[in-house]
């Protein structure tokens, strides 16, 4: 891990501790790939977003997640630094103040603050973040859980790709890759992805088709209703 970290601030573990209140139940603000992610504050006032492995979380997982670290684009999450501590494993990210875009949608509070210009804007940046990674970025990387609570908004409103732990790199933009542990989350997943674990660029393809009815709808993919669970892609 600290080859993959190099060109990053390396945090100390007690920098970690303040920044977070010795990792305050009231500062967590989600739950990652592969643990959770609170928010925290800088010596300098800088927000932050810290992302704690759980013990659980595999080496793997984390080495997605710094494997995006060498990317740079603006609708992909940053890196801010990292820290190792004994069995800790530690990313910093930089803070997204207004929070994942599934807090906006299907909301009757907050729906309506995404106008249809902003929802045009997230598609759009979605879009640009996506093949970026695919064809732009110095691997052909496919994200595979693509889904609202991995789109964060900045203080514009404008969307970065986050959530890593998930992701992995195929050896060719055309290459299909086969695996016996299927992640992601249901309702997003390709059906070849879903019942024989194969995942290509068209995986994510799939996904974002799915992202994109979910935000111009404002309706859940997943519905219960007296029918039992339906699907918003199938109806």
């Amino acid at each position: 891990m600290e080859e993959a970290c190099s060109g990053f601030t390396r945090f100390g573990f007690c920098q970690i501790l303040d920044a977070t209140d010795n990792f305050s139940e009231k500062m967590i603000v989600g739950w990652g790939g592969f643990g959770k992610v609170y928010k925290g504050q800088l010596p300098g006032g800088l927000n932050v977003a810290i992302k704690r492995a759980d013990e659980h979380a595999a080496m793997l997982e984390v080495n997605s997640e710094l494997q995006l670290a060498k990317l740079q684009h603006a609708n992909v999450i940053r890196l801010l630094g990292w820290c190792i501590h004994g069995k800790e494993r530690i990313l910093v990210y930089e803070f997204m103040q207004n929070g994942s875009l599934d807090r906006y949608l299907c909301d009757r509070t907050k729906g309506p603050m995404l106008n249809w210009s902003k929802r045009f804007k997230i598609i759009t940046g979605l879009t640009e973040g996506i093949v970026y990674l695919h064809k732009h970025s110095m691997f052909w990387l496919v994200h595979r859980d693509l889904k609202p609570h991995n789109v964060l908004l900045d203080c514009n409103m404008l969307p970065k790709i986050a959530d890593f732990g998930s992701a992995r790199a195929l050896s060719s933009e055309l290459a299909e890759e086969r695996t016996s542990r299927v992640v992601g989350t249901s309702g997003y997943k390709a059906p070849e992805y879903a019942s024989r674990g194969v995942y290509s660029m068209k995986t994510d393809v799939f996904s974002f088709g799915v992202l994109v009815l979910v935000i111009i709808s404002g309706r859940k993919n997943t519905i219960l209703d007296k029918r039992g669970v339906g699907d918003l892609v199938r109806d």
